[in-house]
């Protein structure tokens, strides 16, 4: 087996917590690094645990996610799943994680259980708080199917379809770049769907231009032949309307922009080494109320 090597790689995600917070940044990439071994001293578990940790919010997206990437995962092999049998298996899975946290179950096999931040710290959700996220699960199901995002793909040979929600990288200047588009297919041109269960944000186009860079690394695409279109799902109007990606000069200024603010915290950038007093604390305290370091954070 490949020994596992600390490397700097970049990602969207990687980006905004460096930029929320230093020290969660420190705990997720490097406190936690080899947690997972036996030999792990305690500081280096407990953030590896703590990495681990979902709150309900991302909880709730990331069951939609999976079910649509089930969905189009079955459309794509020519088999139709109703919308009955998506509620039917999105509830199941909201019950079985939901258990699997309660439980704890996350002590036996971290990858594979659930462990929400809600149960981890003793934060009590009313019925009506869990009825209601349980309810956007159900509702961001149903406006996909009603948005007719699905008859777009009817016609598609299976080989048109590219991408469905599979962790992939490209290389940008010597460094890895994580990318993860939700869907992506070949039709008239290159289009990347991304599912969001949140409310908009100034920062979606910005995440789907990278994975317009992506398209372009992976599949040679021109960048005239690049749509991007978010799609967000817990509203009540849905529309499927693409965006214009930025320039592509204007993200890769940004991404070398954050790159270089994170080598710039490094004590050796040949292993990847860093230093908790490297990594400050955020000023906006409101940032920490739902932080899952927030046990082991000094």
């Amino acid at each position: 087996m490949a020994v596992l090597k600390s490397e700097l790689t970049w990602s969207f995600s990687r980006d905004r917590l460096f930029r929320d917070c230093r020290r969660a940044y420190y705990y997720n990439y490097y406190a936690s690094w080899t947690g997972w071994e036996k030999t792990a001293d305690d500081l280096c578990r407990k953030a590896y645990i703590l990495k681990n940790i979902q709150n309900s919010d991302m909880w709730i997206g990331d069951i939609t996610h999976q079910i649509i990437k089930w969905i189009l995962s079955q459309a794509a092999g020519k088999t139709s799943i109703t919308l009955e049998q998506a509620q039917i298996k999105t509830k199941d899975m909201l019950m079985r994680t939901w258990q699997q946290s309660r439980n704890k179950l996350w002590q036996q096999n971290i990858k594979y259980n659930l462990n929400l931040l809600e149960h981890y710290y003793g934060i009590e959700l009313t019925k009506e708080e869990l009825t209601r996220k349980l309810q956007k699960a159900a509702d961001s199901i149903r406006n996909f199917y009603s948005c007719g995002v699905l008859d777009l793909f009817d016609n598609l040979p299976r080989e048109n379809f590219l991408a469905l929600d599979e962790l992939d990288t490209f290389e940008f200047e010597g460094l890895k770049i994580f990318a993860v588009p939700d869907f992506a297919v070949r039709n008239n041109g290159f289009t990347l769907y991304d599912w969001k269960t949140g409310k908009p944000s100034d920062n979606d186009t910005l995440q789907l231009s990278l994975y317009a860079l992506y398209a372009q690394a992976k599949w040679k695409a021109a960048g005239d032949e690049i749509k991007i279109v978010p799609v967000y799902l817990a509203g009540e109007n849905i529309e499927i309307k693409p965006v214009n990606p930025l320039p592509e000069d204007k993200v890769t200024a940004y991404m070398r922009a954050s790159i270089n603010e994170m080598k710039a915290i490094l004590i050796d950038r040949e292993t990847n080494k860093t230093a908790i007093e490297r990594c400050p604390k955020t000023q906006e305290a409101w940032r920490c109320k739902n932080c899952k370091f927030q046990e082991i954070c000094t």
